[in-house]
């Protein structure tokens, strides 16, 4: 079967690609393999008129919409992508066996949080445990919050001075990363408290629904919330193997378009901060490149 435009990757970003798309009269496959990467959550948050919802409520909702529209979706994963020749389609290849073709590629496979090693945190993640103060911030508004780190210095330590501005009871477990002067000074001026101990293991704290139990080698501490810096790994390996350029474990994409030709990407592929609200956006964003770009080739035929 060829497309027009063919995206790998249902969650937030593809699937406004997708409807984008399909309103402006393109044939459009969406390739779902239904593991967003906010599947975990119970509620997002910063989206206009839609606060709270679920996100998996939220893309069932866009998944109808883009199939009103006349797109069609299959609920598979991608083995391969190709190319013969820039003369030639794109060709992917799905697992059940199914081979695809289309003119151009639109890549929104996300990215995978890899949280530290402490036992219990897994478990916790997306309804006691979380990582973007602007997702979940207002949250935990005055609350005494727990932040554990142990991966992704750079975020981690950013974060344990962000949370500061929502409550002013936060105690910071470095877990093993290593704090500067300046560090130390600006997180005692924001009134963050440091444990040094090393985290031993998380669970929830059985007296509140939001609650978790911080154990380390200076006890058990409970607390009314928790959070942590969570390594951010592209799930871009389509994109590597298709030779795209790439800088600092990330794909290059500008305005979406990476540097082989017709080969697109948009949301946390290739842009770690992204909201739902912002990965919406890159994705109509995107979409509407993709459309233009077509047009021009077809004009070009003309």
């Amino acid at each position: 079967m060829q497309s027009d435009v063919i995206i790998i990757g249902g969650g937030f970003a593809g699937t406004a690609a997708a409807i984008t798309l399909a309103r402006a009269n393109r044939n459009v496959q969406l390739i779902d393999s239904g593991a967003p990467r906010n599947r975990f959550s119970e509620h997002s948050h910063g989206i206009l008129g839609l606060d709270g919802v679920a996100p998996t409520e939220l893309l069932e909702r866009g998944h109808a919409e883009l199939q009103k529209f006349g797109g069609n979706i299959s609920h598979d994963t991608v083995e391969s992508l190709s190319r013969p020749s820039e003369q030639a389609p794109w060709q992917v290849s799905l697992t059940d066996g199914t081979l695809l073709e289309s003119r151009h590629v639109l890549v929104a496979t996300g990215l995978t949080d890899k949280l530290p090693e402490v036992p219990g945190l897994s478990d916790l993640w997306g309804t006691r445990l979380f990582h973007c103060p602007y997702c979940h911030g207002h949250e935990v508004k005055g609350k005494k919050v727990a932040l554990i780190g142990g991966a992704n210095p750079p975020f981690t330590i950013r974060i344990s001075k962000l949370l500061s501005k929502w409550t002013s009871a936060l105690t910071f477990y470095p877990n093993g990363l290593e704090l500067t002067e300046l560090d130390l000074t600006q997180l005692a001026g924001l009134g963050v408290e440091i444990n040094d101990a090393k985290v031993t293991q998380v669970q929830p704290d059985q007296a509140s629904p939001t609650g978790v139990e911080v154990r380390s080698a200076d006890g058990v501490d409970i607390y009314e919330a928790c959070f942590t810096g969570p390594d951010f790994l592209p799930n871009n390996a389509l994109l590597r193997d298709a030779g795209c350029e790439s800088a600092n474990g990330w794909i290059k994409a500008e305005r979406g378009q990476t540097s082989v030709p017709c080969l697109w990407a948009a949301g946390n592929v290739v842009s770690s901060p992204d909201q739902v609200s912002q990965a919406m956006g890159s994705g109509a964003a995107v979409g509407i490149a993709i459309d233009q770009c077509m047009l021009d080739e077809d004009l070009s035929k003309l």
